[in-house]
């Protein structure tokens, strides 16, 4: 039978066959060009690679997730030693918070500032502003004479103890504690739940930690930054803190330095065993001084593909290269069947290289169209991973149909072994098919269990010591990063507070104080602070303000309290109330919490209300939040179905673009249905194995997995047109050899990436692995049994 050429290979190898230095050169120079624009790559390991960047609402919630109060935060726990007193650890608390503040630390908060003083003072001044009809009904209840007279005998005998002296002001200001109306408002801010106010500090509520919260100019995301951030804080805790005492550190940049060098000594570990595995394959199975040309193809695709990158864009995901040991097993499939075929001899190389060039362009061709779908993707990591595959197959198939035929010499004398033919023959067909058809539909069964996850917690590394310092932070001062944030945006400040009222008059009545985090009791819009005003007004002027100053001369003499002792009170009830404003607020002491609830950006103000991250509660807010355009919810827990939601979106839509285009593509070039399945058998047993031994073996189906099923469809379609092309048109045996030696080397390398510690690389690894193993042995064993003639 006459094998199918496509003759302008051959005429190309003539033509270059008299030009070979030329050729050499321009490929080493192409290579050495590669290597240079990739000492250029600055490695980027943050999880940013893999979210969506399309403006989704995945992609929303990611940004908005961002702001959460202490994401971007270095929060210390300073825990005290057995006989350590609250004084002394306030006091390395306050040392320890000087000495961090420098290079890559703008400031420390150890508490509120002015807490003690400016605080209350504002707080009974700003009560116009900010009462409610029940705190009026309080009020009421406070100036009836009786209570006039217990308060002011109170007062009197606060007065007579030791410390009577300083309370002097405050009785002044406010006899009646109308601060203590105000102060249950104080219930609505604790972000911090196990924590209690000790002179102006963060203390645990046993007493025995304290908390510091450091703002950083270090990005999160620079992993250079981190190290040298994270150094100079242990450097100043072993300085400061005494051995008696402990710190933990949490934060964002902890977690980018964790992951950063759990890649590099992963990318390490899979760059080397996978060249240490395809060396000891290629001396196994190739045993020529020639086979040095073919190991070296990978090797210059990895580099080649790297300087492209390089050249896009300075910024590559640490998972783009660590997908290089794919890429190298990838990257020789083609230079394998060439290898093979000029080794084998018996033809002119020219000739030999028409007849393979046919199989070579059809595999590259389904495996360009399989990533090209990833172009799509809303991921800028499976884009720049595309990008990646796709450089490194064409260079691939440039360098084995054009360099490598000049680079082998025929050998007859040691190809005439057939590797292949005793590997294809040597189970009876009934048995193959039947075993093949048996796993398929355990496979098949089993799929339907896998489960999609979509928490980027799971991909992301934390070491066994970051997960220490978190359960210590959650045990310590509860879960103060647990929670679900409500955003209540406007134009303006003053629209987003009008918003955040309407939210937090929905949420108080069904939400505790203790669990609702709103900056709505001290803050509320102009609209709600002009009512306040009307009511107080109104509520003072039936009388009760002259009735009130009387009861307060009368009951104040009986207890010796000069006529004028109450002044400052009454000029305070009588002034005109005035606004509340943010400066007010910063003035008392709130200006952390002011600024972590208010968030500028874009022409938009957003105001934060944070409530429990619990189903119940989530799913109790959704009638609420219809009927409030323009506040937005985030929750961590509901990202995650978002995001397994938008994984499965998009699992489904490349599954049905990719199988389209390669089933278009083989249709084209093969037209009879028989071979049209034949090629397709390694494709569909590889996706098939994958998801069912998942679903067997409990791995959930993650962001990272969508790369890796392009990967198995693109290699699969390959090893099937390989195999029907040797099978059905007349072509040599050196098509089952490339299968299985390139298979191996494939599997090499995904082996590698399944040694990784990172979960991200690690779930590509093992998962590839399964569906790779089943559609190279589907290829070598289930085409030649399903095909009814022998292989020539």
């Amino acid at each position: 039978m006459t094998v199918p050429s496509f003759t302008l290979f051959a005429r190309i190898y003539g033509y270059l066959s008299t030009r070979r230095k030329a050729l050499y050169g321009i490929t080493l120079l192409v290579v050495i060009l590669g290597s240079l624009l990739s000492a250029r790559i600055h490695l980027q390991e943050d999880i940013v690679a893999m979210l969506p960047d399309d403006g989704s609402s995945v992609a929303q919630d990611f940004q908005l997730l961002q702001l959460a109060p202490f994401s971007r935060k270095v929060v210390i726990t300073l825990k005290g030693g057995t006989n350590t007193d609250t004084a002394a650890l306030t006091t390395v608390a306050d040392r320890l918070a000087q000495g961090l503040v420098g290079t890559g630390i703008t400031s420390v908060t150890t508490g509120p500032a002015n807490m003690a003083g400016g605080f209350f003072g504002w707080l009974v001044q700003s009560l116009p502003s900010l009462v409610t009809e029940q705190e009026l009904v309080q009020i009421a209840a406070a100036t009836a004479p009786v209570e006039v007279k217990s308060s002011l005998r109170k007062s009197y005998e606060q007065l007579l103890a030791p410390e009577g002296w300083a309370l002097k002001g405050s009785i002044q200001n406010d006899p009646l504690s109308f601060s203590t109306i105000a102060l249950a408002r104080l219930q609505y801010m604790n972000m911090i739940p196990n924590m209690r106010l000790v002179n102006n500090h963060f203390v645990s509520a046993d007493g025995k930690s304290a908390l510091l919260v450091a703002d950083s100019t270090v990005p999160m995301t620079d992993s250079a930054g981190a190290r040298l951030l994270m150094e100079r804080i242990q450097s100043q805790i072993a300085s400061i803190v005494p051995p008696e005492m402990t710190t933990s550190v949490i934060s964002g940049h902890r977690y980018t330095l964790t992951n950063a060098d759990t890649i590099k000594k992963d990318l390490f570990i899979i760059l080397t065993f996978n060249l240490i595995a395809l060396l000891a394959i290629y001396i196994f199975f190739l045993r020529s001084l020639s086979a040095v040309f073919v190991f070296l193809v990978p090797s210059a695709i990895l580099i080649i593909a790297s300087g492209v990158l390089a050249l896009i864009s300075r910024d590559v995901f640490a998972v783009t290269l660590g997908f290089g040991g794919v890429l190298l097993g990838i990257a020789d499939e083609y230079a394998m069947l060439i290898y093979f075929s000029c080794r084998q001899g018996g033809k002119d190389p020219g000739t030999i290289t028409g007849e393979v060039a046919r199989p070579v362009l059809f595999g590259a061709i389904a495996t360009l169209l399989s990533f090209g779908v990833m172009m799509f993707s809303s991921l800028p990591g499976q884009r720049q991973l595309a990008i990646y595959s796709m450089t490194g197959i064409v260079a691939s198939l440039l360098i084995s149909l054009l360099v490598l035929p000049h680079l082998i010499k025929p050998e007859p004398t040691d190809i005439k072994q057939n590797l292949s033919r005793p590997w294809l023959n040597r189970f009876p067909r009934p048995l193959v098919i039947a075993v093949w058809l048996l796993v398929l539909a355990l496979c098949g069964w089993q799929a339907s269990r896998v489960r999609f996850n979509g928490d980027m917690r799971t991909v992301s590394m934390v070491s066994p010591e970051l997960r220490q310092a978190e359960e210590e932070l959650v045990k310590t001062w509860g879960d103060m990063r647990g929670k679900a944030m409500l955003f209540a945006e406007g134009k303006d400040l003053d629209s987003a507070l009008a918003l955040n009222d309407r939210l937090f008059n929905k949420l108080s009545g069904r939400i505790p104080a203790g669990d609702l985090v709103s900056l709505s009791p001290l803050l509320p819009s102009s609209g709600s602070q002009q009512a306040s005003r009307e009511r107080w007004a109104k509520f003072w002027q039936e009388g009760r303000a002259v009735q009130l100053a009387a009861d307060l001369k009368r009951e104040g003499s009986g207890f010796g309290f000069s006529p004028e002792a109450f002044a400052p009170f009454l000029k305070n009830l009588n002034s005109p109330p005035l606004a509340t404003t943010i400066e007010d607020l910063r003035g008392a002491g709130m200006g952390e919490m002011v600024d972590s609830m208010i968030i500028r950006s874009n022409g938009v103000v957003r105001v934060l209300t944070l409530v429990p991250d619990r189903p119940e509660i989530i799913a109790a807010l959704d009638p609420d939040l219809r009927t409030l355009p323009g506040v937005r919810l985030v929750s961590q827990s509901r990202f995650g179905d978002n995001v397994s939601r938008a994984i499965i979106k998009d699992f489904t839509r490349y599954m049905v673009l990719t199988s389209l285009l390669v089933l278009a593509l083989v249709i084209v070039l093969f037209r009879k249905p028989s071979r049209i399945m034949l090629v397709l058998v390694p494709v569909i047993t590889g996706l098939v194995c994958m998801l069912g031994i998942m679903g067997m073996l409990g791995i959930e189906f993650n962001i990272f997995n969508i790369a890796a099923t392009i990967l198995v469809i693109g290699l699969c379609v390959d090893y099937g047109i390989f195999m029907v092309c040797r099978l059905t048109e007349g072509s040599n045996h050196a098509a089952g050899r490339a299968v299985l030696v390139s298979g191996l080397t494939t599997l090499a390398g995904l082996g590698s990436l399944a040694l990784a510690k990172h979960p991200s690389m690690h779930s590509i690894g093992i998962t590839v692995l399964l569906g790779i193993g089943a559609g190279i042995s589907a290829a070598l064993l289930v085409i030649p049994a399903l095909c009814r003639k022998d292989a020539p």
